[in-house]
């Protein structure tokens, strides 16, 4: 079953609070836009309770499918905080300090709450970058040759002998 509509692009207006989403009409063969207002929201709303309510409401689950929990929760987020007067920059940076993987993070020392919080967003970039079969760039067998010439740096791991392990 092929999908009807395919999201394109998602953004939020703050007045009135909607979300706006600008999709393609596989059938008709259109890009279209759809407004889908926020009601019943404010600055002490649960913005992850909000984004799961809108993408199953059964007027917009059809054009959401290809939106992501995560995009629309994001832009709740966005709203919340303009609702509370933050300016746009001062959200959006906070939002990419907290949903962004830090590679030099021990997240060892992460309580499970914000191991989970880091474990879903990897899992989620992954499968943004994920290639399938369908993919018009798949590969199936990539070979990739590593410059032998740079130094290479060992680690503790690498030079265990067998006996030890």
């Amino acid at each position: 079953a092929r999908m009807t509509f395919t999201a394109q692009k998602c953004g939020i207006c703050f007045q009135p609070p909607s979300i706006i989403l600008i999709y393609r009409d596989n059938v008709q063969e259109k890009t279209r836009q759809r407004i889908m207002p926020i009601r019943n929201f404010s600055r002490f709303s649960d913005c992850v309770s909000a984004a799961e309510q809108l993408k199953n409401n059964p007027r917009h689950k059809p054009y959401l499918e290809g939106v992501s929990l995560h995009q629309l929760e994001k832009l709740h987020r966005l709203l919340r905080d303009h609702l509370e007067g933050q300016s746009l920059s001062d959200s959006l940076g906070r939002y990419h300090h907290e949903y962004t993987i830090d590679p030099e993070e021990d997240m060892n020392k992460l309580d499970d709450k914000e191991l989970a919080q880091r474990k879903s967003i990897m899992d989620e970039l992954f499968e943004k970058n994920r290639k399938r079969r369908d993919d018009p760039d798949f590969v199936y067998n990539v070979e990739v040759d590593f410059p032998q010439h740079e130094h290479l740096e060992s680690c503790a791991w690498d030079t265990e002998s067998e006996e030890e392990m």
